[in-house]
């Protein structure tokens, strides 16, 4: 039996790199859902539609637009823009205005207050007046390195050290994640971007951050310790990128440490081209040791995806305000 379209949950997207292209897809093969709105600033993608870019895609009226103030009609925007939580702030403001609930992949908006405390206060008092609910999801930040073991957590009853081990074969990643990492850069290149923080993964101090939140801690920024280095290619690899050489960057190694007198958390994140060894490992210490190993890790890309689409499905839920993964109910596949 199909589903009445005035049943169905309005969803627009945001933002049309290789995610927000996946999104969209899901969106309008989904009889439980309505895609609304396409936006994107790419003069090349505008006036196009869904099936332009993704072959297969059944045929949609929904033609791409330049602004999201052309958005109408929308219960739930999927944003996939930028990964700083003050750049997407003016767009969250013109959203809210609309009273569409938000869904963002943006990073840092996994746990705002981390780098942006006053302007995640104002938004969340401004989200709370306009009525609806705004959340950053995804695999890292937002599930692997901090929802995934504040769960597991909670298989204990004392919890003094977490952590957890993320390796990622970047060969099976889309290409702009093979770029953030430094592929085919030189170490000089990678050191110098590093420095100015214009390289790498985001949003490992906003998971130790969520993490340790969810176990009763509340950590300062200052107290959470961040190291970004390349991993070199010992031979030769083949990517997306082309031909990485031998001593040429091929990946970045993350870490995030914070602890205090009673518990010690520790996330070690490696993505690297043909990375030996890829998985998730997740291990908490305490009065019990719990050990969980996703094998292959998490599929960063897919999984990505699945976390928006499935979030926007419920993030009314969470009540009106900035929110975060913690405050959701569990989210499950639908």
């Amino acid at each position: 039996m199909g589903t009445d379209a005035a049943q169905r949950l309005r969803i627009a997207v945001v933002g049309l790199g290789p995610i927000g292209l996946e999104v969209a897809r899901h969106v309008v093969g989904d009889p439980m859902l309505s895609l609304s709105g396409l936006v994107d600033i790419d003069p090349k993608k505008q006036g196009k539609r869904l099936e332009d870019f993704i072959e297969g895609v059944r045929d949609s009226d929904v033609t791409i637009m330049d602004d999201v103030e052309a958005l109408s009609d929308t219960d739930v925007v999927i944003l996939c823009t930028a990964s700083y939580f003050d750049r997407i702030a003016p767009t969250l403001r013109m959203l809210m205005r609309k009273k569409a609930n938000v869904v963002s992949s943006c990073e840092e908006m996994a746990w705002p207050w981390l780098n942006n405390p006053h302007l995640a206060d104002v938004i969340n008092n401004e989200a709370i007046a306009a009525g609806v609910t705004l959340v950053g999801t995804g695999v890292n930040p937002g599930f692997v390195m901090d929802v995934l073991p504040v769960a597991l957590s909670s298989m204990t009853l004392n919890v003094t050290k977490v952590r957890v081990v993320r390796v990622v074969d970047a060969l099976t990643r889309r290409l702009p994640l093979q770029r953030k990492i430094g592929s085919g850069m030189t170490v000089e290149h990678f050191n110098k971007l590093a420095k100015q923080n214009q390289i790498g993964h985001m949003g490992i101090g906003e998971s130790v951050t969520m993490l340790a939140q969810g176990l009763g801690r509340h950590p300062m920024r200052s107290e959470v310790k961040i190291s970004l280095r390349p991993v070199i290619a010992e031979r030769s690899i083949e990517s997306a990128m082309g031909t990485v050489e031998p001593g040429e960057v091929c990946g970045m190694h993350n870490v995030g440490k914070w602890s205090d007198e009673t518990l010690e958390i520790e996330l070690d994140l490696t993505m690297a081209l043909a990375a030996r060894e890829p998985r998730d490992e997740i291990t908490i210490s305490g009065d019990r040791t719990i050990t969980t190993i996703i094998p292959g890790s998490t599929p960063g890309d897919t999984a990505t995806v699945a976390s928006l689409v499935n979030v926007a499905r419920i993030v009314h839920r969470a009540g009106p305000g900035l929110k975060t993964m913690l405050d959701l109910p569990v989210v499950g596949s639908r």
